[in-house]
């Protein structure tokens, strides 16, 4: 089981947030191994060297699950959201920086089959910093 509790510094979607209203629910998925993502850009020097001006690292986790459509659309909207916390069954809780989902319907009229990404930990580097990074 992992625990996803979501909520905004200000109303949305017709929320009232005011109060310390939090939105949290249970899900009964299984976790994959994080993936780890590294985005860099980077220039080239006069001597052909590749010097970066740019670097993050991300540790990304994801899941998926089949659901019907008013949980499709809560777990779509988690997005919109400036404060959302995942709790994984191992224990680790922490604040996620991007929680995205992608839907699609199946051939069962109102199940969605639901991929959700989400980045628990990233680390940037720009500029001059970045220069040692190769």
């Amino acid at each position: 089981m992992i625990k996803i509790e979501y909520w905004n510094s200000y109303d949305i979607l017709d929320i009232h947030y005011e109060h310390s209203y939090r939105n949290r629910f249970y899900l009964n998925v299984d976790v994959k191994k994080p993936a780890y993502v590294v985005v860099r850009e980077a220039t080239e020097n006069s001597l052909g060297e590749s010097v970066n001006t740019f670097l993050r690292w991300e540790k990304q986790y994801s899941f998926e699950l089949y659901c019907n459509e008013p949980l499709a659309d809560a777990i779509s909207a988690i997005t919109l959201h400036d404060n959302v916390w995942v709790t994984l069954s191992n224990g680790y809780s922490g604040k996620v920086k991007d929680f995205l989902s992608e839907i699609a319907w199946t051939e069962i009229d109102g199940l969605a089959k639901v991929n959700v990404t989400f980045v628990s930990n990233s680390y940037t580097v720009n500029g001059q910093s970045a220069a040692g990074c190769n």
